[in-house]
């Protein structure tokens, strides 16, 4: 006969399934969204490869069971949302049999599935959820073995983390440490145990069965989707798997980088459950520190300190608001920690309140409730993206926006997931053939993105000489070149220009009234947003400019785009290159009113242009040379990369003024630049 707690348990996590699997589902996209979403259901609907380290447990899982459900861009969402239900039920069952309190363990569950990031990834087809779900599967499986010192437990560790490997090795193998800890209790039985040759062959040999996902990489023959294409060899493989084709250093980024990326992580971490949860978690930690055995105490800070800290020490982002972005998610495994020190402080309050209170159960159950509610009702605005996107509702209006047989080079990641999403899974516009200028992802690549960047060069030049259907791209180095707005077409015949496109007239309208009133609060949303005002701007200042004058409606939409950062950033791009002294007060005006409303969103290359921009603006006549190497050196303070295009007129700036030994610190410290 089942007893009564095992049924309450079994209640307990069943609640805790039910509860947040509702709370993602009502909350998740009915839409395409950006960050990875486009190429993940790509993968898992038409065939192929993720994007390195290749995901090939999750794309498995997903090109079997999302074809299955006929219902766009939710299918692949609900297998985030269900290893993500899944993670918080096992996580309640592991900090139960850790602390053996059902509070702590239930607390920490539902504070957990409603911590704002793991919420943001529940919601969406990506991979951090079944990366959480491995941790705590591998970790649950240990503490049995704790328990029952039964060997099997440790060959279903290694199998699970090998699997685990395959889904995302850089997150599991940062939050290792905190596993291996979790064995100290028995770690002399252990010991003994490993030096049976059979447990080492069956440990490794399950360890490796594990790994078998990755020869589906191997396997996969002419990929209809594929970053690289087609793997062929043990060598492209062990390079797909290590990421080699990303570099995770930028140029400009040091030190003073990781130590903001610090700070910002540590607000992260107490962001995760509300403002109102900060002092529980703090308050927490030190019970913890004071009340748990030194192993626990240290399983939950390696726990914290694997993909937070030491990860950023082995970064090298530069402190940006895209790369905030993309960090974000990484620390999902961390933020277990956070949840259980939540957890042990509520823990606290409930039993000084059961203490005090003469209505021993009901109070404090309810302030368990009342904390775990505010953790879901602080999160619940940032997370709940139900009510239909901008995203998808752009890349609809775009692909509709061309003539009949058109070539679209879509070129960087968001646009090659949306429009390869909407295009290639929805059947969007089966008339217009749509590539990749890099030769990745898409299966009609020119060759192989391995091949050489010279013949890749020739290719694409031969492929524009012979080219006569009309070819559209966002951001592509190739003129002339007419500005329709969202976009460009390639025109090799005629001076570049810009184009009235009105089937794209009302989405800017659109972006404009969210971008404005600030209802665009997703970072990589907004990230985007961002640089579609800079393609619409482009538009609407070269019609000003080329144009025999605008209409009401496209003066106050040029107006609107020019309120806007990137707006005036742009307007100063397309105007400075005139050299039209009579426009400089204006320029000027310009330019210090971007300075004074800079937005996050901007990027250090972004605000090092604006300096660039008031630097230049400066020295046309008259000239105000020293006004203007102020700007260029702090163009080149903020964004020091060689690229940075300030650098040849503070060379010129500093020749003109005789400042010789500021030259000669420069030339030194640029010693490839070129100002011809």
């Amino acid at each position: 006969m089942t007893s009564s707690p095992t049924i309450k348990v079994s209640l307990l996590q069943g609640s805790i399934f039910a509860t947040t699997l509702a709370a993602y589902v009502l909350t998740m996209p009915r839409g395409i969204t950006l960050e990875d979403a486009g190429l993940f259901q790509m993968v898992c609907q038409l065939g192929g490869i993720s994007h390195p380290p290749g995901y090939p447990f999750f794309t498995g899982l997903c090109q079997a069971l999302v074809p299955l459900f006929p219902t766009g861009v939710m299918a692949g969402n609900l297998m985030s949302a269900i290893f993500a239900a899944l993670t918080c039920t096992v996580f309640y069952s592991c900090v139960q049999k850790t602390t053996g309190n059902v509070t702590t363990a239930w607390v920490a569950a539902l504070a957990y599935g409603f911590s704002t990031t793991f919420w943001s990834q529940a919601i969406i087809i990506e991979v951090y959820t079944l990366a959480s779900l491995f941790f705590v599967v591998c970790w649950r499986a240990l503490l049995s073995y704790v328990s029952t010192k039964d060997v099997r437990y440790l060959y279903l560790t290694a199998f699970l983390y090998g699997l685990s490997l395959t889904n995302h090795w850089p997150l599991m193998l940062l939050s290792t440490p905190a596993l291996v800890f979790v064995l100290v209790p028995v770690w002399r039985h252990v010991f003994i145990e490993l030096k049976a040759l059979r447990v080492w062959l069956g440990t490794i040999s399950c360890f490796t069965l594990g790994l078998t996902p990755y020869l589906a990489i191997l396997l996969t023959d002419n990929p209809a989707i594929a970053l690289l294409g087609e793997i062929d060899t043990i060598d492209q493989l062990i390079q797909y798997i290590a990421r080699s084709a990303y570099s995770d250093h930028h140029v400009i980024a040091d030190q003073s980088d990781r130590l903001s990326f610090i700070i910002w992580l540590i607000g992260q971490s107490g962001s995760q459950l509300g403002p109102i949860a900060i002092p529980i978690i703090l308050a927490g930690f030190v019970i913890g520190l004071r009340t748990l055995p030194m192993p626990i105490t240290l399983t939950f800070v390696l726990m914290f300190l694997g993909s937070t800290l030491v990860l950023n020490q082995l970064l090298g982002f530069s402190y940006e608001f895209l790369y905030r972005a993309v960090f974000k998610p990484y620390p999902v495994i961390s933020y277990l920690a956070v949840a259980f020190w939540f957890a042990v402080g509520v823990n606290f309050l409930t039993s000084y309140v059961r203490k005090a209170s003469t209505a021993h159960r009901v109070l404090p159950n309810t302030l368990a409730i009342v904390l775990v509610a505010s953790v879901a009702a602080s999160n619940y605005s940032d997370n709940n993206r139900s009510e239909p996107g901008w995203v998808e509702h752009y890349g609809v209006q775009l692909l509709e926006s061309l003539p009949p047989g058109a070539v679209y080079f879509a070129r960087d990641d968001l646009e090659v997931g949306v429009l390869g999403y909407l295009h290639k899974v929805r059947g969007m516009r089966p008339d217009i053939e749509l590539r990749n200028w890099e030769n990745l992802v898409f299966s009609n690549r020119f060759l192989s993105p391995f091949a050489p960047a010279e013949l890749q060069q020739q290719t694409m030049h031969d492929f524009l000489a012979d080219n006569e259907r009309p070819l559209f791209a966002s951001s592509l180095p190739i003129y002339p070149q007419e500005q329709h707005g969202a976009y460009f077409r390639y025109t090799p015949n005629e001076s570049g220009s810009a184009k009235r496109n009105p089937t794209m007239d009302p989405f800017l309208d659109y972006l404009l009234d969210l971008y404005i009133t600030g209802l665009i609060t997703d970072p990589h949303e907004l990230h985007y947003a961002y640089l579609r005002l800079v393609s619409f701007t482009r538009q609407y200042v070269g019609l000003a400019i080329t144009q025999n004058g605008l209409s009401q409606e496209e003066l106050i939409r040029l107006q609107r785009l020019q309120s806007t950062f990137p707006g005036k950033l742009t307007t100063l791009e397309v105007l400075l290159p005139l050299n039209n002294t009579g426009a400089k007060s204006m320029l000027m005006e310009t330019g210090l009113a971007a300075q004074a409303n800079i937005p996050e969103v901007a990027s250090k290359e972004s605000i090092g242009l604006l300096y660039e921009y008031l630097g230049r603006t400066a020295m046309m006549a008259p000239a105000d040379n020293d006004t203007a190497t102020t700007y260029f050196e702090k163009s080149i303070a903020i964004n020091p990369a060689p690229g940075n295009t300030s650098l040849c007129p503070l060379k010129v700036a500093y020749e003109r003024t005789g400042n010789t030994a500021t030259l000669e610190t420069l030339t030194r410290r640029y010693p490839d630049i070129s100002c011809k």
